[in-house]
């Protein structure tokens, strides 16, 4: 339906819809800091707790980049690809940068631990910015399957907060403060939001892009950080490789199964 000639407009567009999307796009960020309820069941933080906890965040890491880029070749393989390799060269700088500063400190961690867990807000706060693309251009459709979408990212956000949860508790981390963090690596979904609604013709194209770039950090750090603490830690506890491998697929498994149910939802 067209907007009445009295109704406000911003940039061609109606004011009443921006402010549509920005309530969406904010509820969604928000939703992410719930990922870390769970965690305030946790009575002590031990060797091995740790490592399941590194290994469950692997997981749903891994499964996030397989559906990421599931979504992304749908649109673009090459966008994809060169998505992927700009996502490499990202966590390639940035680790090399952490690097050069041991004494990077992070709430209340420092040295290695610090530059793992900033690493990881770094990647989960980056793959936001596509999400909040796609908020944005998913309400240029229609404002039904705006919400609709919204939604369907509200409920993934909350194990992707979890995700960030389960790495900073067990380092010291209020839950509290891990469920600010985690609401702050999804920040990028209102902020992108905005101008994908308000120029859906410039960002629709750089989605699939996007969506490699997240797909490739996410796995990179995965597999190179959040695995080899989790196997370093259950040494210590001289647990078993088959308890985490276990973890780590189960958790992948979880999310894999969460991404689908919403794909199917939002069609």
């Amino acid at each position: 339906m067209a907007a009445s000639s009295a109704e406000p407009m911003m940039f061609g567009v109606p004011v009443a819809g921006l402010r549509t999307v920005l309530f969406y796009s904010t509820v969604t960020a928000m939703a992410t800091g719930l990922g870390a309820i769970p965690l305030l069941s946790v009575k002590s933080v031990q060797a091995k707790n740790i490592a399941f906890s590194n290994c469950a965040a692997a997981g749903m890491c891994l499964a996030a980049s397989l559906a990421l880029s599931v979504e992304g070749f749908g649109e673009s393989r090459y966008k994809v690809a060169l998505g992927m390799l700009l996502g490499y060269l990202f966590i390639v700088v940035t680790r090399g940068f952490l690097e050069r500063h041991e004494d990077v400190k992070f709430d209340s961690m420092r040295g290695a631990n610090a530059q793992k867990t900033l690493l990881l807000l770094v990647v989960m706060t980056a793959h936001s910015f596509a999400e909040g693309v796609g908020i944005g251009v998913s309400f240029k459709e229609r404002s039904v399957f705006g919400a609709y979408v919204s939604t369907a990212l509200a409920i993934h956000n909350i194990p992707e907060g979890l995700a960030i949860a389960l790495v900073l508790v067990p380092q010291g981390t209020s839950v509290a403060r891990a469920a600010a963090w985690a609401v702050f690596s999804s920040l990028p979904q209102p902020l992108m939001a905005i101008p994908a609604y308000l120029f859906v013709h410039q960002f629709d194209w750089m989605l699939p892009i996007g969506l490699g770039f997240a797909a490739a950090a996410m796995a990179h750090v995965a597999c190179f950080d959040l695995l080899r603490d989790a196997k370093e830690e259950m040494a210590k506890a001289k647990g078993s490789t088959f308890e985490l491998y276990a973890s780590l697929g189960t958790s992948f498994v979880g999310m894999l199964a969460v991404q689908y149910a919403l794909h199917e939802a939002t069609g």
